[in-house]
């Protein structure tokens, strides 16, 4: 029992990286497929959650074999994460499943009603789980160290769009007229406007 709770948090915890750096590389329009450029987006996410989430793991691992009986806390807490993420994943897995499968007018209706509404609740879910954890497991390490794990999900978009997509005044390419100068991630170059116009 405890080994397929440690993997269904795992799981979990990928899965969300995965669409934390999918979400941090999307553009304004669902009209455009960026197909290579969302695996990367996943590969960075979920290497990113990994990154964050490494120093929660280790102290969690390390209490666990120097205090074997601080298992049962550790499978009591992830138990408690899964009754709260679990839903909200496969919720989030259905709306997924229609933005990747349909066509364009229903993938942008259910981003607008379904993936938007939901990225903008996950923080409250993600703390709904920290407070059940406390309530559950009664224990000042677990209950740090989910909330360790908490804050460490809810960093990768944000530090993935700074890191990989930030967009702003500065970050914007410059529009040419050879493809040898714009980047790759420009798409179909254009001439540029001269200042002032």
């Amino acid at each position: 029992m405890t080994a397929l709770v440690v993997v269904a948090v795992c799981v979990l915890g990928a899965l969300d990286g995965v669409f934390a750096g999918f979400r941090a590389s999307l553009g304004r329009t669902g009209l455009v497929r960026h197909g290579a450029h969302d695996l990367v987006a996943a590969r960075r996410g979920v290497v990113l959650v990994g990154v964050l989430l490494a120093p929660v793991v280790v102290l969690g691992t390390v209490d666990a074999l120097v205090r074997p009986g601080r298992v049962a806390v550790y499978r009591d807490a992830g138990v408690g994460m899964l009754a709260v993420y679990a839903p909200f994943a496969a919720l989030v897995l259905l709306a997924l499943a229609g933005y990747l499968t349909l066509g364009w007018r229903s993938r942008f209706l259910a981003s607008a009603l379904l993936l938007g509404p939901l990225t903008l609740v996950r923080p409250a879910v993600v703390l709904a789980g920290v407070v059940v954890v406390a309530v559950a497991t009664r224990d000042v390490v677990a209950t740090a160290l989910v909330l360790g794990a908490a804050a460490a999900v809810l960093a990768v978009e944000p530090v993935a769009g700074r890191r990989w997509y930030a967009r702003g005044p500065g970050d914007v390419p410059a529009l040419t007229t050879t493809r040898a100068a714009a980047s790759p991630s420009c798409g179909p170059t254009r001439a540029a406007r001269p200042p002032g116009e």
